[in-house]
């Protein structure tokens, strides 16, 4: 029964992931609460839990987003217009540990976006079952999430730095902390295909303080590695990841991409995010690193006022080789 089902979901992939191409001209984009990434495909810890460990090493990746450069705000203490950006930094731990079938992952977010100046930690574990041709993950997620929000940037009607709003009066310069879970199943052909589907702040907590909600959100992950034929230097990677909070219609998110990766050393290609922007990303291979960056070129409104986003990436892996264990067996010349 596995191998029937590995066969068919072997004949999907390019299928599925061009057509989720095709279609990203088409639809809208949902407000952000949880920070996305253009390089999404080499950041899947962070949209799943169930893939912990899956890589088979000890990985540490590091991620700095500054979006929208050159947006500004306004300081309401003089009036003058000053840059604001929105910066998220984003480290991940993933390792296998074999006694416990699978894998264990941490993950640590800033999210710096307007008034708001938010940190999230999520704790992760896998359970993998190995099939004939690949493994099957199931994951669990405990997520904490401190938020801050400096409700003085949000103005005032009498000119004042205090804000007005009755619901935001008592939250300037306030934090709380939330508590939430999330789960994924994540399932890996190494070297050819990978999919994975999970749900993060399944509890939807809130925060009467802050008059705030956590969104649950589903998140749906696909890509495929192709060698060519006639150039087995060359490697074709298409991927797709789409995002969706089931609020209201048009409250999802897809992005895809496809990249080209020459003799396993470097690699480039183009991504879009629907309604919002094109990408361009590139990086390379040294030893046991891998270094990316993405430039983001805005599609929406916000062309006119921002410079783009820029994204950079830096992963780490290694494997700890137990060494073989010394012959604990004598000859006796005796015997």
């Amino acid at each position: 029964m596995y191998e029937r089902l590995e066969k068919r979901l072997g004949r999907i992939p390019l299928l599925l992931v061009a057509l989720v191409i095709m279609i990203l001209p088409l639809g809208k984009v949902f407000a952000q609460q949880e920070p996305h990434f253009t390089q999404y495909m080499f950041n899947r810890l962070f949209y799943n839990p169930a893939y912990a460990g899956s890589n088979g090493s000890i990985c540490l990746t590091g991620f700095y987003r500054n979006q929208w450069m050159g947006f500004g705000r306004q300081n309401p203490t003089n009036g003058e217009t000053e840059s604001a950006p929105i910066e998220n930094i984003n480290v991940t731990f993933d390792m296998p540990v074999n006694f416990l079938h699978g894998g264990i992952g941490a993950t640590i977010i800033t999210d710096k976006i307007a008034s708001w100046n938010n940190t999230y930690i999520k704790l992760d574990y896998a359970y993998r079952i190995q099939l004939p041709k690949g493994t099957l993950s199931f994951g669990a997620e405990v997520q904490l999430l401190n938020l801050s929000n400096e409700a003085t940037y949000l103005g005032s009607d009498d000119g004042t730095n205090s804000t007005s709003d009755p619901v935001l009066r008592d939250a300037a310069n306030a934090n709380d902390f939330l508590f939430d879970i999330g789960f994924g199943a994540y399932y890996l052909i190494p070297g050819k295909f990978y999919a994975g589907f999970s749900s993060s702040r399944i509890l939807q907590s809130e925060s009467e303080k802050l008059s705030y909600t956590n969104n649950r959100i589903y998140n749906f992950t696909a890509g495929y590695e192709w060698v060519l034929p006639m150039y087995p230097s060359l490697k074709i990677m298409p991927s797709a990841l789409f995002r969706h909070d089931f609020k209201s219609r048009d409250s999802w998110q897809l992005y895809g991409s496809v990249l080209v990766e020459y003799e396993n050393k470097v690699w480039g290609g183009l991504g879009a995010r629907m309604n919002d922007a094109v990408s361009v990303l590139a990086g390379f291979n040294v030893k046991n690193f891998k270094i990316g960056v993405a430039y983001d070129i805005p599609t929406s409104r916000l062309a006119a006022t921002t410079n783009g986003s820029v994204e950079l990436m830096l992963r780490y892996c290694f494997k700890i080789e137990n060494p073989p264990k010394p012959n604990t067996i004598y000859g006796n010349t005796r015997y």
